[in-house]
């Protein structure tokens, strides 16, 4: 299982949130905030699980119409 990525704020740059990607660890946090320690930038950020999910689908989509583009 991997674990569901959020960006940074100040840097922009994508870190785990140690929460898992599979549907029952989803489901149990989708409404909740985290408090996640940034790898990147060593600060606390509050997090909606629910919002960088989100976030993430529409990334990889993104992505994946840049291709094949």
């Amino acid at each position: 299982m991997s674990s569901l990525l959020f960006t940074c704020p100040t840097t922009r740059r994508q870190a785990p949130t140690g929460v898992g990607t599979d549907v029952q660890s989803l489901r149990a946090a989708w409404s909740k905030k985290l408090k996640v320690h940034c790898s990147h930038c060593g600060k606390v950020h509050e997090i909606s699980v629910r919002e960088i999910y989100i976030e993430g689908a529409l990334h990889d989509a993104a992505d994946r119409l840049r291709q094949t583009c």
